[in-house]
């Protein structure tokens, strides 16, 4: 099960810890992330992969962190979408 805590949250920027999840979840979301203009760093730390603790921060450009992270989240799984019926329809 992952938890969230938020360590600093402001108008451009937002850290937080999650709890139960490693560079699985964290890879894609930080490359989509830093493809989008209106962020300016997105970066995680794991401090070890048998804890599963990972410090998430992003930064944009004009844009509240949440609705950046909601936007990119909902573009990673329409490719994932897309990716699965490639799959489906080649049978």
């Amino acid at each position: 099960m992952i938890r969230i805590s938020i360590v600093k949250a402001e108008e451009n920027y937002l850290e937080a810890i999650v709890q139960g999840e490693t560079y699985t979840l964290f890879a894609p979301l930080i490359e989509y992330l830093l493809k989008r203009p209106d962020v300016e760093y997105a970066m995680y730390d794991v401090d070890h992969p048998l804890t599963q603790n990972v410090r998430f921060r992003i930064k944009t450009k004009g844009r509240p962190p949440l609705d950046v992270i909601k936007e990119t989240v909902n573009e990673i799984l329409k490719d994932v979408e897309e990716l699965e019926k490639g799959f489906l329809g080649s049978s």
